[in-house]
């Protein structure tokens, strides 16, 4: 995919292998390991437990092995905590939207090992968030260096570079088609192709572009079966939009902070406040409505409807924020107000939607 390489660093090292993080998981998070022995079970309830053994025993490690290292990396086990990219959310893919996918469209709507394919996907595809960004760069760098690692965990695990292709192959562009821009290119000359390539999900871009590059793709079932996956992975990276209002919120408050740690601005200081309100009402509108949109069959049929129900709750929720808020917030205004008052309106708008 690229010349440049992305080598291991110190977290990398430190849990070299899955041993290490199942005993880190023992100690710290024993609930996960709990829930990979429960949907292992669930997969052999559904499809058979001899056929995909072999298989699963080596994705069981990955999927420890990859956890334990966002944990520790960007989560709750270092020093540098992520409030949205981090263990958390390689949870709520693996334990809300995933099921929550598989429930309602039933778990024969795809391939058994499909299904495993998408767990990787939610534990790998933000391995890492602190790559210094190259702006030229169809796949954003924390997305490339991610498919970097992911690739040596699935080697490290067992699962074989030649023999084993179509596994390093789907889950690279998994990960690829995760890339999300929201800052789109304001440039008359350039290609419709290029404009959709820089602001929301990469997925469907990467769609066009084996449109254009190999036309006879969808005669190669393996490429098919790619792209199915690379469509629905994305859409349940974004699936936020279609949860509950309050859930929604919770999510964007989170991504609110961590960019404003990022920026190195203090909640607590009004230098947070006009960067705050401008993500909560503009940058939510334009995710929401301009950005967004689910791109696999399944998933626009599952979760379509569940943000169509959103849009209103979510305009409602932005012109609140707006009334109370001036578009430049005063002195005596900081960050954290204008967050908790975000989720106090969220709370009430869910509260009057469970009631009815």
């Amino acid at each position: 995919m690229t010349q440049v390489t992305f080598p291991p660093d110190a977290v990398e090292q430190e849990i070299a292998d899955f041993r290490i993080a199942e005993e880190m998981l023992s100690e710290k998070d024993p609930s996960f390991l709990r829930y990979v022995q429960q949907r292992r079970a669930a997969f052999e309830k559904n499809f058979g437990k001899e056929e995909f053994s072999d298989f699963l025993d080596k994705a069981q490690r990955a999927l420890i092995l990859a956890y334990a290292r966002v944990a520790l990396r960007h989560g709750a086990w270092g020093d540098d905590l992520h409030h949205y990219h981090n263990e958390g959310h390689a949870v709520e893919i693996l334990v809300g939207r995933i099921n929550y996918l598989c429930e309602r469209a039933g778990a024969q709507r795809l391939k058994p090992l499909d299904w495993v394919m998408l767990t990787l996907f939610a534990a790998t595809h933000d391995l890492r968030q602190r790559e210094k960004p190259d702006i030229e760069a169809l796949i954003g760098n924390n997305e490339r260096a991610s498919i970097h690692e992911a690739h040596r965990i699935l080697t490290s695990v067992g699962f074989d570079p030649d023999a084993d292709r179509e596994v390093f192959d789907d889950l690279e562009m998994m990960i690829a088609g995760s890339t999300f821009n929201v800052q789109p290119k304001q440039n008359p000359n350039i290609s419709p192709a290029e404009a959709a390539s820089s602001c929301g999900a990469l997925a469907p871009m990467l769609v066009k572009e084996l449109d254009q590059n190999n036309p006879q793709w969808s005669e190669d079932p393996a490429l098919r079966r790619r792209v199915r996956l690379t469509l629905i992975a994305s859409d349940l990276d974004t699936a936020n939009v279609a949860e509950p209002i309050i859930k929604y919120a919770k999510s964007a408050v989170r991504l609110c902070k961590e960019i404003e740690f990022r920026c190195g601005r203090d909640l607590d200081s009004p230098e947070s406040a006009g960067p705050v309100l401008g993500f909560l009402t503009r940058g939510q509108e334009a995710y929401f409505f301009e950005l967004h949109e689910f791109d696999s069959k399944v998933g626009n049929e599952i979760l379509g409807p569940m943000k169509e129900a959103n849009a209103p709750m979510l305009t409602a929720l932005c012109d609140h924020m707006r009334k109370v808020f001036p578009d430049t917030p005063g002195p005596d205004v900081t960050g954290r107000m204008i967050l908790d008052e975000f989720m106090h309106k969220a709370s009430e708008i869910g509260g009057r939607v469970a009631k009815a």
